[in-house]
């Protein structure tokens, strides 16, 4: 059974953490991007200051998604989910 949506996508999410007086950023997370024909994403990371920010987007080109294409939708799952497990480490300076 196919999956719609109502309308082609862009989702953009910023996230912002103000890294606390006498800490610096010791590990930051790497980014990435992933897209194949159904969907995909760019996670990216990034210092400014005494901020780290994450930036997230995701697409959807397509109105209908059939169930052959339920493998790639996977694909893009298993890119994602890890990156979700990575952790930012501050250190006290």
């Amino acid at each position: 059974m196919p999956v719609e949506s109502s309308f082609k996508s862009v989702r953009k999410y910023v996230t912002m953490l103000k890294v606390p007086d006498g800490y610096v950023v010791s590990y930051l997370p790497q980014g990435k991007s992933y897209h194949n024909a159904v969907w995909g994403f760019d996670l990216k990371y990034e210092q400014k200051g005494n901020w780290v920010i994450l930036k997230q987007e995701f697409d959807n080109d397509d109105l209908t998604l059939n169930s052959d294409e339920f493998e790639a939708w996977n694909k893009v799952l298993q890119n994602l989910f890890p990156l979700y497990k990575e952790t930012l480490s501050l250190t006290k300076n």
